[in-house]
């Protein structure tokens, strides 16, 4: 028992480290990647807002920073059925910025209510580039520039970074984590010719993909995925993806501050994920199950090997922890996210944990918003 128990407890350890090494060398890729430069080209950004009074602000000013040319910005948000003041931090902008207000007062049945939102904004849209974004989000001065480069310059789908900000509370510095990890797997994946996620607070698309695959409406069934889920069909209808790491095209918002909504938001993407299909997520899935592999096979032989022996398995581990996190600290940093290697060890710890816990979770408890 306890031979096999090893087998696959070191098959599994050096495959999850092969990927940490697979995700360094594709980070390095995207980065090595000469920018784009292109003629600024017409762009519309979509924004669906819910009840974002207090965020919307920000982020409209944000966009009355950014350096691509006014005149070939155009700005749809979507207000979804908001009951608060966010139509009206809207149109305080109207006469800022080149900004146009979608009204959405119902959602048909069994139809996502964001899905929903976000096609209506696409349906309005008039340039053939798209960008996507939310309403509680940071995005850096060139992010409309450099992320329109990417498309013009032959990407039918563009993948930005969009790490969140959380430095207080342990759920906020941990989804913090976990965006930058996700971010870092995105890219390299991407980078690597193995796409498979986006994130739906920085990333864009031409309009010429988003009608072949069939648009949001083609996933309207799902509570979430409005990024990963259209990414997905976009892929399967022949899509280049392209990747954008420029520091000044980077988009921010805030972490959750409370493990309730943390939980409720991982139980969402988790249930999508199940939907991913494709290379990227063979990859993915690989990964997860060498990862997790590996931590419960250290606990079993922790139990079964004799007297201080025993003690080998969760020590292994937990210098694995710290080998494999080596590999991220370099993402991280770029990411201005933490980047010290214990501290990273630690959370990649906790994350294998959360996760297990929460993928096992969404099969079972219904995801709502």
């Amino acid at each position: 028992m306890s031979v096999v128990l090893e087998v696959i407890a070191i098959l599994s350890a050096v495959m999850s480290s092969l990927f940490f090494v697979f995700v360094y060398r594709g980070w390095m890729n995207a980065l090595r990647r000469p920018p784009h430069r292109m003629d600024p080209q017409p762009v519309s950004v979509v924004i669906a807002a819910h009840n974002e009074e207090h965020a919307l602000r920000e982020l409209l000013l944000a966009l009355e920073e950014q350096d691509h040319p006014r005149e070939l910005v155009e700005i749809i948000l979507v207000d979804d059925r908001s009951d608060d003041e966010t139509a009206a931090v809207a149109e305080d902008f109207t006469e800022r910025l080149p900004l146009r207000i979608v009204r959405v007062d119902a959602v048909p049945p069994g139809v996502s209510p964001k899905k929903f939102a976000l096609h209506a904004g696409i349906s309005e849209a008039r340039n053939p580039l798209l960008l996507c974004t939310d309403a509680d989000c940071r995005p850096r001065p060139a992010w409309i520039s450099a992320m329109s480069a990417t498309l013009a310059g032959g990407a039918d789908a563009v993948i930005g970074l969009a790490p969140l900000s959380g430095s207080r509370g342990g759920a906020a510095r941990f989804a913090a984590f976990e965006s930058r990890r996700t971010m870092a797997l995105a890219i390299a994946a991407a980078a690597s010719g193995f796409p498979y996620m986006a994130s739906g607070r920085s990333w864009g698309f031409t309009r010429g993909i988003y009608e072949r695959c069939g648009g949001l409406p083609s996933i309207y069934a799902h509570l979430g995925g409005d990024d990963d889920l259209l990414l997905q069909r976009m892929l399967a209808s022949g899509a280049k993806t392209g990747t954008c790491v420029r520091q000044d095209a980077m988009v921010f918002s805030a972490a959750a501050t409370d493990w309730s909504a943390l939980l409720r938001q991982k139980l969402r993407h988790y249930r999508v994920s199940s939907a991913y299909r494709g290379r990227g997520t063979v990859l993915l899935a690989l990964f997860v199950l060498s990862e997790t592999l590996t931590p419960l096979a250290a606990l079993a032989l922790t139990a079964v090997m004799p007297g201080p022996e025993r003690v080998l398995p969760p020590l292994m581990w937990l210098w694995k922890l710290w080998y494999d996190t080596g590999f991220l600290s370099y993402a991280f940093r770029w990411m201005e996210g933490e980047n010290a290697r214990l501290r990273l060890a630690f959370s990649e710890g906790f994350h294998i944990f959360f996760s297990t816990l929460t993928g096992l979770t969404s099969f079972v408890k219904p995801p709502r918003w």
